[in-house]
């Protein structure tokens, strides 16, 4: 049982030993170990606060993102749709500017149609004189193949045409 049992003299000097090697660890150990500690927490929490600035950052940066994305997206619409306005413009004029034309072509075929109208009705006029003229020699002609007839008539027309 003296093995399980400790001595008294080997018990003060474990004491002794354990009690110096506490001293001597907070004179010399203790202090820099502490130091290192608070020096590691304090790195650590400077770096969780700047993963967590970083982290504010890119969210900061996602919103301008989304932000600058539908600012295109609405400049973008804006874009296409003064597009479309203006093609419409462009459309409506050029249709503006054929219809015109049409008119214009409709009117210059209209009036060439009426002055060949004209030229016709003044070449038919012109050929129905001429004709009723020939129709008109050819029976007095036949009528008037007495020369006494022919004189009396003459006479008669002069008369008339004096009276008007």
């Amino acid at each position: 049982m003296e093995l399980v049992l400790p001595q008294f003299g080997l018990f003060f000097w474990s004491a002794v030993i354990f009690l110096t090697f506490i001293w001597l660890l907070r004179k010399y150990a203790w202090q820099p170990i502490l130091q290192a500690l608070e020096t590691r927490e304090r790195k650590i929490a400077e770096a969780l606060a700047a993963a967590e600035k970083a982290r504010q950052e890119v969210e900061a940066v996602k919103a301008q993102q989304e932000k600058l994305q539908l600012e295109a997206a609405q400049e973008r619409e804006a874009l296409l749709a003064q597009a479309q306005k203006m093609r419409d413009e462009i459309v409506e004029r050029a249709r503006q500017e054929a219809r015109k034309q049409a008119e214009g072509i409709l009117w210059a075929a209209q009036q060439q149609v009426q002055q060949q109208r004209e030229k016709l009705m003044a070449e038919m006029r012109a050929y129905a004189v001429t004709l009723a003229v020939e129709i008109a020699r050819k029976i007095l002609e036949d009528h008037f193949q007495d020369p006494e007839k022919a004189q009396a008539f003459a006479e008669k027309l002069a008369a008339e045409i004096r009276l008007n």
